[in-house]
């Protein structure tokens, strides 16, 4: 049925029926009883109707964050850099987190709040914004990563209130906040595998951030990499088949590309810039990141493959860091 429309139903006996709208798309929802009961009288013709309510979906849009404003705020564009949206518009610091599973909501970090900096989620057009951490977070700004669990009910954050990064996960309304890492080191960059078992994060354990994985309770820790650089920003392909992250392995920060074993590495950036935070496209086709290769931090993307000419899509004289690619296509 068209979003708004008339079905006639003809032949039916008479007395109570319950009338129910389905099909309805995965960001709509009815607003009232569903079904509906209806009186049938023989020879008459009667009505009943459902009000629809449907979010804004951020399908084929990237999330960033940019100070072009004076201060950190969340934005969205098109894949192709165009139509710059800004979602958050005050004097405090937001910076932008993912898009949930069905592009229906945005996590970000802010301290909107006060001294301290919370996690929140706010829907794809800005509105409606909640504060999911409570009293005593210290959610970790910028670099520090969120992720969203495929089902998207919960959330992975870095967390400093013991005094060094933690992960955390937290449920998608605020409850059931719970700590996963636990030790002297810095813990970041959380991102959950496709299949919802496993979180890949990185760890200063060893004196140099490398790479793990661990199970959504933080036991089960392996480590992908092993050598004396830093490693981390990690995120897992869509079909879980790669693993993109930034590594300075080659004197500065690039891109590669491992298997989840962490055999495999190739390279997919180079260049005398910082090239940081890999996020994929949908498809797995492509990666977006930042990079300072221009002169100032700008959000690129390139073929996952490493083929092919890096494309600025931010191109201005701001800060534009941390793209999220929506996972909707």
């Amino acid at each position: 049925m068209p979003s708004s429309g008339r079905v006639t139903l003809a032949g039916l006996s008479e007395g109570d029926v319950d009338a129910k709208l389905s099909g309805i798309a995965g960001n709509c929802s009815v607003n009232g009883s569903n079904p509906q009961t209806v009186t049938i009288t023989a020879g008459d013709t009667t009505s009943t109707s459902f009000a629809v309510s449907c979010q804004t979906v951020a399908d084929g849009q990237i999330a960033f964050i940019s100070d072009r404003d004076g201060d950190g705020e969340v934005f969205l564009m098109n894949t192709d850099g165009s139509s710059p949206t800004k979602l958050t518009d005050n004097s405090d610091t937001d910076f932008a987190g993912p898009i949930s599973p069905t592009g229906t909501k945005i996590a970000f970090v802010s301290d909107r709040g006060g001294s301290t900096t919370h996690l929140y989620v706010m829907n794809a057009d800005g509105s409606n914004v909640q504060q999911l951490t409570s009293s005593g977070a210290s959610v970790n700004l910028l670099l520090a990563g969120i992720s969203w669990s495929p089902d998207g009910s919960t959330l992975a954050f870095v967390d400093s209130r013991s005094g060094n990064g933690e992960v955390y996960t937290i449920g998608a309304d605020g409850s059931g906040e719970q700590r996963l890492t636990n030790n002297s080191a810095t813990d970041t960059w959380p991102h959950w595998s496709p299949d919802g078992s496993k979180i890949l994060y990185a760890s200063d354990t060893d004196g140099d951030y490398e790479i793990y994985t661990m199970n959504t309770d933080g036991t089960g820790r392996q480590q992908l990499t092993t050598d004396s650089d830093n490693n981390g920003m990690a995120r897992w392909s869509p079909d879980g088949s790669k693993v993109a992250f930034a590594s300075n392995r080659s004197g500065n920060l690039e891109i590669y590309t491992m298997n989840p074993d962490g055999t495999g590495v190739q390279q997919v950036t180079s260049d005398p810039g910082s090239d940081e935070f890999p996020s994929w496209s949908p498809d797995g086709s492509e990666l977006a990141f930042y990079t300072d290769r221009a002169g100032n931090d700008e959000v690129y993307k390139i073929n996952a493959d490493g083929s092919g000419i890096p494309t600025n899509l931010t191109a201005n004289n701001a800060s534009d860091v941390n793209p999220y690619w929506s996972p909707v296509e």
